[in-house]
């Protein structure tokens, strides 16, 4: 990449160190003792939680299908929903952590299903999505939200229903979420549900007991219908839900099988290409169930995620390429990345020594149609919060020229994908070649190749 447009990128980056920001950070940043938080997902259902945290759970091709059209569809919604407020706003208070599809007036949780839910019956026809909102709520101290529902057809929007929830017991809420989370923390510990309460879906194609993990007999507890007895009213918003569905259906089609499915596609074609032609590697379990006192890197998520609502959130892209979300803090792109090196590489030598950095986050820029972007930067080995943590800040000026870079990139792999044959592909840095899982197929790896 030295030559050539993929080579001219340097010049368009200026790179600066924000003190301040790190300072702000590091002062926002949970003692090293303290736990992970758990996600408001786990406590919609403790028991396929314990064993997601523990085991691998395989996801069959049909059911990896519906999920595919389900993350296309919550990406076109997010663009539909972005002009009305923020989307994917993350929300961490205390030991639980959320994400809002989206927050304007309220928070926003959107499903997609083949039918909507009967508004009379809403808490016990769909209790899961309720709850979930319930629980987003009270972590965003609101008192309403609201409930998107878009019925797809053919994969295609055949109604959308727009509905708004009162929650009258917010403390309540928070309770019940305390109690779930503690159950789940001591199933962890003790390794064994017993004392879990059993999935809402035990008998409605459950993929954790489908695939012979669980071992639920359907005599288990009940989950406590706690949360749904604290909605206080649910009204439906007409208004909304025809203004969504115009939205939805001028935007088209959503898109199945794009080239890209995310920005390292196209720092690592090559790497990319045996992805998706030999399929992705998946580890081997166990997993690390969050019950060990939080790593550096979760401790500078959390400190990027404490602050006032709607400062960490999603950042809608412009195309339907690559399938993959792009955080943002205050507005800009940003990435979060760790270290054990012992320099540290200052504004001036970075794009030279961690080329990857400003790569990627100007393609985040060119996705999102931004021009600057932050990197955190966490330093394991820093005797003290004080040092622990630097952010660069970046600037593109002009970004066309990380356009240049995607659109070569992107032909490169498209073409070899058609193909079948890698050989054009830049290869990947030699710092990948020993723990890549394709490397006796590939056989890129050069001891003194640089990621330049």
């Amino acid at each position: 990449m030295a030559s050539g447009p993929e080579g001219d990128w340097r010049s368009a980056v200026t790179v600066r160190e924000d003190e301040d920001l790190a300072r702000e950070i590091s002062d926002r940043m949970p003692a090293p003792t303290s736990l992970p938080p758990i996600s408001v997902t786990n406590l919609v259902s403790p028991r396929s939680a314990y064993w997601r945290g523990i085991a691998a759970v395989p996801v069959a091709p049909e059911r990896r299908d519906r999920l595919d059209l389900g993350r296309r569809w919550h990406r076109r919604l997010a663009t539909v929903l972005a002009p009305d407020g923020a989307i994917e706003v993350r929300v961490r208070r205390d030991e639980w952590i959320g994400r809002l599809d989206a927050l304007s007036d309220v928070p926003v949780e959107v499903k997609t299903s083949s039918s909507l839910p009967p508004v009379a019956d809403l808490v016990r026809d769909r209790p899961e999505p309720v709850e979930q909102l319930a629980m987003y709520c009270a972590l965003a101290d609101r008192p309403r939200g609201r409930l998107v529902t878009v019925a797809l057809r053919d994969e295609e929007v055949d109604a959308v229903q727009a509905l708004d929830l009162e929650f009258a017991d917010a403390p309540r809420v928070r309770g019940e979420m305390r109690a779930r989370a503690d159950a789940l923390r001591a199933a962890w510990r003790a390794g064994t549900p017993q004392g879990l309460p059993r999935c809402r879906w035990f008998d409605r194609g459950c993929e954790v007991r489908a695939a012979g993990i669980c071992d639920c007999t359907g005599r288990e507890g009940e989950i406590p219908a706690t949360i749904g007895e604290c909605v206080a009213g649910v009204a439906e918003r007409e208004d909304l839900s025809s203004a969504l569905r115009s939205r939805l259906e001028r935007s088209g089609s959503v898109s199945t099988g794009p080239v890209l499915g995310g920005f390292r596609d196209l720092l690592y074609p090559r790497r990319a290409y045996f992805e998706r032609t030999a399929g992705p590697i998946v580890p081997e379990g166990p997993f690390r169930p969050p019950i060990e006192p939080i790593d550096l890197y979760g401790r500078i998520a959390a400190a990027t995620e404490a602050g006032p609502i709607g400062e960490a959130a999603g950042i809608p892209l412009a195309s339907p390429e690559p399938e993959q979300d792009v955080g943002g803090f205050r507005g800009a792109p940003y990435l979060l990345r760790t270290s054990r090196a012992v320099d540290r590489p200052s504004p001036r030598t970075i794009n030279d020594s961690h080329p990857q950095y400003a790569l990627e986050l100007g393609l985040r820029c060119v996705a999102t149609g931004t021009s600057s972007a932050r990197l955190f930067l966490g330093w394991e080995r820093a005797p003290d919060d004080r040092t622990r943590l630097t952010v660069f800040e970046f600037r593109f000026a002009p970004v066309s020229a990380f356009s240049r870079f995607w659109r070569e990139r992107r032909r490169a792999l498209e073409s070899a994908l058609a193909s079948g044959d890698p050989g054009g592909l830049v290869a990947c840095p030699a710092w990948m070649f020993s723990s890549c899982p394709y490397r006796d197929a590939c056989a890129c790896g050069i001891a003194d190749r640089s990621q330049r």
